[in-house]
């Protein structure tokens, strides 16, 4: 109970670095107007020149969650004859329905980006940024096979396939320094070199787990190996390779803030990224851009871990004989040992061991977007965006309007198709008050709205920027300064 309750206490530091900000970069941002952290979508995008600083924590501060494909109607509902809801496992629950919305593969996703620092600058070789910021990207893979044999049972002649199944935690620290600059009077290009620091990682490097059954007996075949990088804790193993004991530091669980801090900034857990942008205007009213973001990897070599599962049993039930139970043997007596000895079995295949290093890589994502001014204060863009998270490649397309109303405010409002779901209405405003730019994103404002029980996602952005400079703005080139 004690090693539980150890390990149950990592996991709780590991994820929670990450939890409280959990969330997605806004496809609505990608247009905005008078936004300097639009160059987090893409690098080529800048104030056209001055300086700007983030409030701290403020800047931004986001959240998210989505799956795909489940919605929430999917897993809890209202009760058919009572005032009160229940969920997919009552027994008046739809599990049909919700084995039937399951692909072969589902994920749900998050991940987060909170900065502790965000500033950037003008000069004549171009506009600068620096940005010190907090992530943590997490999906969970969910076979529908899973789904399917633990609610419906075991068919007879009935193969489960559940390669796959699996999770990807990665919690970092990351250091940016961007440019972007004109290249000609129609290109614009831009780019982002980023450290990266672990502070935490579990990743599975290989899944295959597959349940057959027949008559005579259910095959269990699985082969599956997960690391983990937990620099925080001290993991102390026996003899026979268990876990004895899990020894978190004394500042870190007190949560003292130097321990933190280097723990933060762990260079035993470095890495590398980039982000690229470009921005090309082939006519005052057109511009066309595409960017790639988070193209890197972290190399983990701090309190590495690796865990894996290999088994290949066959289970061929209990056979009974009525005459072995005499004296105090019973018949659960002999249920419960054979069940004891099956689990004993499989528990044999799972080994836990120090490990050597290792690489995790971010999750790439492409954007490509065209607008086209209606007038100098109204434009519409199209923006595709794919994300990759191992071999799975999900698909978004964003259409919107954006809106600037005098000097003072841009406004946004978005739709987003996905390949799950197409009810997806979003919105953002921007305010400019003096040299204080407050703004509030969200790609599906509505939906909580008008479509509650529909949600298979939730996001906002928000932040506070100081900007100042936009009157040398006005004398360099006469364009529409970020802030009047």
């Amino acid at each position: 109970m004690k090693i539980i309750y150890k390990i149950t206490f990592s996991l709780v530091l590991l994820f929670g670095a990450g939890l409280y900000t959990w969330a997605q970069t806004q496809n609505s941002l990608y247009f905005m107007n008078g936004i300097p952290q639009a160059n987090k979508v893409n690098p080529a995008r800048s104030p056209d020149c001055g300086f700007y600083i983030g409030i701290p924590i403020l800047s931004p501060l986001s959240t998210q969650f989505s799956s795909n494909p489940l919605a929430y109607e999917d897993i809890i509902y209202p009760h058919p004859t009572e005032d009160s809801l229940i969920t997919f496992l009552h027994p008046l629950g739809d599990q049909e329905a919700f084995l039937n919305k399951l692909k072969p593969l589902n994920v749900v996703t998050a991940d987060t980006r909170t900065s502790v620092l965000s500033i950037g600058f003008g000069t004549e070789a171009g506009f600068f940024s620096l940005d010190l910021a907090t992530r943590a990207e997490a999906n969970l893979y969910i076979p529908g096979d899973l789904a399917r044999l633990v609610l419906e049972g075991a068919d007879e002649g009935g193969v489960y396939n559940m390669d796959g199944t699996g999770t990807d935690f990665t919690g970092f620290n990351e250091i940016a320094l961007g440019w972007s600059g004109a290249i000609g009077s129609h290109w614009k290009i831009g780019v982002r070199a980023k450290a990266l620091f672990g502070f935490g990682d579990l990743s599975t490097s290989h899944s295959e787990l597959e349940v057959s059954t027949s008559e005579e007996l259910w095959n269990i075949h699985a082969d599956m190996e997960f690391n983990a990088s937990l620099p925080f804790a001290e993991v102390v193993y026996d003899e026979d390779g268990n876990i004895e004991d899990i020894i978190v530091e004394e500042e870190i669980s007190n949560m003292r803030p130097a321990a933190l801090f280097k723990q933060s900034f762990n260079a035993k857990n470095f890495g590398l990224g980039v982000d690229l942008g470009v921005d090309y205007r082939p006519t005052d009213r057109w511009l066309l851009s595409a960017s790639v973001l988070d193209i890197g990897y972290i190399h983990w070599t701090d309190e590495v871990h690796k865990v894996s599962f290999k088994t290949d049993y066959d289970y061929t039930g209990l056979e009974v004989n009525p005459f072995e139970f005499a004296g105090d043997l019973s018949f659960g007596d002999y249920v419960d040992s054979s069940f004891s000895a099956m689990a004993d079995s499989l528990a044999g295949g799972l080994e836990f061991a120090a490990g050597g290093a290792y690489n995790s890589h971010l999750n790439p994502k492409l954007y490509v977007g065209a607008s086209w001014w209606a007038t100098p204060s109204i434009n519409f863009g199209l923006l595709s965006r794919t994300d990759f998270l191992r071999e799975t490649i999900f698909e978004q397309l964003t259409a919107s309007a954006n809106f600037a109303a005098g000097r003072v405010l841009n406004f946004t409002l978005s739709y987003t198709y996905t390949t799950t779901y197409w009810k997806n209405i979003g919105a953002g405003i921007s305010l400019n008050a003096g040299p204080v730019n407050i703004y509030l994103i969200s790609d599906n404002t509505l939906n909580a709205i008008f479509w509650t029980a529909e949600a298979r996602a939730v996001n906002f952005w928000f932040g506070v920027n100081l900007i100042f400079g936009y009157k040398k703005c006005l004398e360099l080139d006469g364009d529409r300064p970020l802030v009047y």
